[in-house]
């Protein structure tokens, strides 16, 4: 087991114990990009350019700097989306998202034409108003054989994707930062969602371990999210998560590195979950 320790002690001694008070300038929530805490894996391009960078670690992507492999938590926020990615190989990334887990951020009866893996030939994807809609009598983009169409035990074309907003209580200057469950690790993502559900009081009063699992998918070994309930927060932490949920629930917020990074969506193989519905955030977070 890794960890790394971060505290105000690297600051100064006259910058100690100083709040920021100052406004940068007119910058608003639409400028805000968080950093993200990727979970790297054999694909990921940070294993070539660092060398402190290793595969089954947590990295936080602004910092450039491995958090090692066990982290204690406490989720802000949590929403949930849809992403339809290119396949591997295919230099677009994100084709078309639905940032608010329902509507495509592109016009209906946009088609993308794609060859993903397994299939003997070009697919073409047509978008619908939303994820479930049912175009042309194929699947919906966010349904099982959506994929690739006439197998219908291939994964959903659209991931399911839930960006987790954590404050991690021993490392606060690499806070807030963001947590991406897509593809191989929805599973993961939906565990912590009914653990945080399970508690009596609001989601920010709850701590988390979160650590990783070694798996096997179809692509052969990855590393995966795991969960499990940590206590509570104590009182200086529960007034803070607080204002940091006050803050970011309602703002528009995205990872820095989102568009660019797919080895968390593409690790594992064709691992993948549909799930119906429409809330970009639970009341819940």
């Amino acid at each position: 087991m890794t960890a790394v320790t971060t505290t105000n002690n690297q600051l100064p001694a006259h910058l100690q114990g100083v709040q920021k008070s100052a406004k940068i300038g007119n910058i608003d929530s639409s400028d805000l990009v968080l950093p993200r805490i990727k979970l790297l894996q054999a694909v990921s391009p940070e294993l070539d350019a660092f060398n402190d960078a290793k595969k089954g670690e947590f990295w936080h992507t602004i910092a450039s700097q491995s958090l090692g492999t066990v982290l204690r938590g406490i989720p802000i926020v949590i929403r949930k989306s849809f992403v339809l990615w290119s396949p591997r190989g295919d230099d677009r990334g994100i084709l078309a998202r639905a940032n608010d887990g329902l509507n495509w951020d592109a016009p209906a009866g946009t088609e993308f034409t794609v060859k993903p893996k397994k299939s003997p030939h070009n697919v073409t994807y047509k978008l619908g108003e939303t994820v479930h809609d049912r175009v042309d009598g194929l699947p919906a983009l966010s349904e099982f054989g959506s994929s690739i169409p006439g197998d219908a035990n291939s994964p959903p074309a659209a991931a399911l994707t839930y960006q987790i907003l954590w404050y991690f209580p021993d490392l606060p200057g690499m806070s807030p930062a963001i947590m991406i469950n897509t593809r191989s690790s929805v599973k993961a993502g939906k565990d912590l969602i009914s653990k945080v559900d399970m508690r009596p009081v609001d989601h920010y009063a709850g701590a988390y371990q979160i650590s990783i699992a070694k798996e096997v998918g179809d692509d052969g070994d990855f590393y995966n999210y795991r969960y499990a309930m940590d206590g509570y927060a104590s009182e200086d932490e529960y007034v803070f998560a607080k204002q940091l949920f006050d803050r970011f629930g309602g703002a528009d917020w995205k990872a820095n590195d989102e568009d660019t990074s797919e080895d968390d969506a593409k690790a594992g193989g064709g691992a993948a979950s549909s799930s119906k519905g429409g809330a970009k955030d639970s009341k819940k977070f």
